[in-house]
């Protein structure tokens, strides 16, 4: 019997199917699926199946020349086959067959996948977004770890101002500091942190200062706790705190309301 099936659309699904099976094992990581690996078996497979459909292909002409040859015997079977509708009044001859069988198969497909779809999404993990997300979530936090692990801290030594660090020291500031030193830095119940009147004052430079303070803390004022030595802050985020303070200690204009000087007048660097 011969096959109503088109081989470019029977190669374009039957790989497709293939890719779609690879991402359902692989669970849809696609660090799997675009593995070098993964494309050398997907070339391998195309090439089987063009393969497959040319030698399906010359089967088929094998097929068609019999016919053709044996039309004569078979030509009434045939045309009992074939379904005609005649308009009448425009004179055109219409075919009424059935629909291809490839594009039945197609539907079924589709019809099929999406029931294990939706179920797959009711009773399991498979597709649900926030499990996905979850799991991307966590492989991030990770992935932070281990970079923070490798990357050095910034230190005492190290450290400098950095215009690229503002943005980022103004967050960790408002997170962290603003309660007690006022959001413009102005001083709450802590002092005033954009004059030149310093209550701890042990580095020769603003910047190391200002890191050494947030680093080690104040031992006039407990409450000003050590945030890079207890490991609340790492050194690489007082690094940009500490460019953040430098900032707007620096800059021409100062808060409305700044708290009074504390400390010593120190001309730092």
């Amino acid at each position: 019997m011969l096959s109503k099936h088109p081989s470019l659309i029977k190669m374009f699904y039957s790989f497709f199917i293939i890719i779609f099976i690879f991402y359902v094992f692989l669970d849809g990581d696609f660090y799997y699926i675009k593995h070098p690996l993964s494309i050398i078996i997907y070339i391998l497979l195309l090439i089987i199946i063009i393969l497959s459909y040319y030698i399906d292909n010359i089967i088929i002409n094998e097929k068609i020349y019999f016919i053709n040859k044996n039309k004569n015997k078979n030509n009434f079977i045939y045309s009992k086959k074939i379904k005609k509708i005649d308009h009448g009044f425009d004179g055109i001859l219409e075919l009424d067959n059935k629909i291809p069988k490839w594009w039945k198969q197609i539907f079924i497909i589709t019809i099929v996948m999406s029931t294990l779809y939706f179920f797959s999404f009711l009773f399991t993990n498979f597709a649900n977004q926030q499990f996905e997300y979850k799991i991307a979530y966590k492989n991030q936090l990770k992935k932070i770890k281990e970079y923070e692990k490798k990357k050095p801290q910034a230190n005492l030594d190290t450290v400098k101002f950095d215009k690229k660090f503002i943005n980022d020291g103004k967050k960790l500031f408002n997170e962290n500091c603003a309660t007690c030193h006022n959001v413009d830095g102005g001083g709450n119940i802590g002092p005033n942190l954009t004059d030149d009147y310093w209550i701890n004052h042990t580095e020769k430079t603003l910047i190391k200062n200002i890191f050494y303070i947030i680093w080690n803390g104040s031992k006039n004022n407990k409450v000003m706790r050590a945030f890079g030595a207890s490991g609340e802050i790492k050194g690489n985020d007082i690094e940009k705190l500490s460019s953040y303070i430098y900032f707007i200690n620096k800059k021409n204009k100062k808060p409305n309301n700044p708290k009074s000087p504390e400390g010593d007048k120190i001309n730092f660097y």
